[in-house]
């Protein structure tokens, strides 16, 4: 009953997805969903085929523990799933949960495998990046932006110049 539900919904979004894109010329819609198997990105890439819609992969891959703690910390524990509905450690241990789940089904995209496909797979959360067939202005400069973006807390240092 629950992952029926749980495909009727991204089904619903996805035609919402797709009416927007179709609703003028230009539009750029994100599909955030957890599309960790096979199986689920040939379902969005043959929709994407059978309307004529571009489709770029973003998959985020981390397994560096401080940047998942800090992570689930800073980000998780407040988001609406979460907040105010259980305390800080239950919210934690549920999302550690959550992700120990996905992993056992999580299928990464591979340059083989998905050899059509284009993608980025952004690297414990931008060390390092992996950038498969690329193709037009929308998908490159999506693959700027997240090369550029910084999801760490980092220094920034102001200087005043004096006489």
């Amino acid at each position: 009953m629950y992952m029926a539900a749980f495909r009727e919904s991204a089904r619903r979004a996805m035609k919402d997805m797709g009416d927007f894109l179709e609703s003028a010329p230009g539009n750029v819609a994100i599909f955030d969903a957890t599309n960790t198997t096979r199986e689920r990105r040939g379902w969005i890439t043959k929709y994407c085929l059978e309307n004529h819609f571009r489709c770029f992969f973003v998959e985020s891959i981390c397994d560096d523990e401080k940047i998942i703690e800090s992570n689930i910390t800073d980000v998780k524990i407040n988001s609406p799933d979460y907040k105010g509905l259980m305390t800080e450690e239950q919210a934690k241990e549920d999302f550690i949960k959550r992700i120990n789940n996905y992993k056992k089904m999580y299928e990464p995209l591979d340059e083989v495998y998905d050899k059509d496909l284009a993608y980025i797979k952004v690297i414990n959360a931008g060390r390092s990046f992996f950038v498969h067939n690329v193709n037009g202005h929308v998908q490159s400069r999506v693959v700027y932006f997240l090369m550029n973006i910084h999801l760490l807390p980092r220094a920034i240092y102001l200087t005043r110049v004096s006489d």
